[in-house]
């Protein structure tokens, strides 16, 4: 029976239930907060309401996509969790370069170095704080995926070092990777480099390529490498509208690849309620499924998006 690691400890994989694989719930202690308003997820009691809201809609669990020295706190993570009844996996890893000073340690600390860091967050416990130095307090909270991500120059110079640290990390542990990337360029190269330091295609989860949902083949080239396709900009208003991301759903599902399709939201401020925003972490669960199902999605289909594929990409 497999398992997933919560900031609460391990979840059998019979418990996941509903589960939303790229969510925001809190940050904090990043210089990306001072110049990006819309990462200010800094009210601890706004997204302990903001998860209850999620539990009361029927989620059940959910991954915090912050990684280590980007704002990610897992003391406020497992008190959130622990209050709401949400199980929430949190990540180590690294993040865009936002949320990074140019001098910060992340830019120059050897690989090696880097993939045992990952590693001790995932079998020991998360370090405390890193946005401003090397982290000194480590949690007894473990990590349970790892984060990377690639900029629109994909896979070179500082970023090939890192992808290679934290797929190393992931595929010692067990675990599975989240990669970002933006619309899903130099996504194909980034899974290549990761197969050859040991991860399987079955772990890596590639985000945001539903940023454009217009040029449907370089959705099915990804998909047809065997990764997880997280679908995550359900909300982003700015990328395309519910009918064309239900349009691709359709399409990809068609295909063949409903087994790897994941849907999330990764929230920023100004769309959860409780921090006044216009759609909460709650939306795929109140609105976009039932819009799924009044496209004529089945409740089987859905089911496997939403429960049984983060079963299979979640799980060790």
């Amino acid at each position: 029976m497999g398992y997933i690691e919560t900031v609460t400890g391990r979840v059998e994989e019979e418990n996941i239930g509903h589960c939303q694989p790229h969510e925001h719930v809190y940050i904090t202690q990043t210089p990306a907060l001072l110049t990006n308003p819309e990462l200010r997820l800094n009210n601890l009691a706004a997204s302990i309401k903001e998860l209850q809201m999620y539990k009361k809609a029927g989620g059940n669990t959910l991954v915090d996509a912050n990684p280590l020295a980007t704002g990610r706190d897992a003391l406020a993570l497992k008190s959130a969790s622990e209050v709401s009844g949400v199980q929430v996996i949190a990540c180590t890893g690294y993040h865009i370069p936002i949320f990074y000073r140019e001098d910060h340690w992340i830019w120059s600390t050897p690989e090696e170095e880097l993939e045992e860091l990952f590693v001790r967050e995932l079998t020991e416990g998360m370090f405390l704080g890193g946005c401003y130095g090397w982290p000194s307090y480590q949690t007894d909270i473990r990590a349970g995926l790892v984060k990377a991500m690639l900029t629109s120059e994909g896979v070179s110079g500082r970023t090939e070092v890192l992808l290679k640290a934290a797929g190393r990390a992931a595929a010692k542990t067990g675990t599975s990777l989240m990669l970002h990337t933006e619309y899903g360029k130099g996504a194909l190269e980034a899974i290549q480099l990761l197969k050859e330091h040991g991860l399987k295609e079955n772990r890596i989860l590639i985000c945001h390529v539903d940023r454009q949902v217009e040029e449907l083949s370089i959705h099915e080239e990804i998909a047809a490498s065997g990764v997880f396709m997280e679908y995550d900009t359900i909300t982003l208003f700015e990328f395309h509208d519910n009918e064309s991301e239900i349009r691709m759903l359709r399409h990809m599902i068609d295909k063949g690849y409903l087994d790897q399709i994941l849907i999330s939201t990764d929230p920023t401020a100004d769309r959860l309620k409780n921090y006044e925003g216009r759609c909460g972490m709650d939306y795929i669960l109140t609105t976009f499924i039932p819009a799924l199902k009044k496209q004529g999605f089945t409740d089987q289909e859905i089911i496997q998006i939403t429960q049984e594929n983060p079963k299979k990409a979640l799980c060790r």
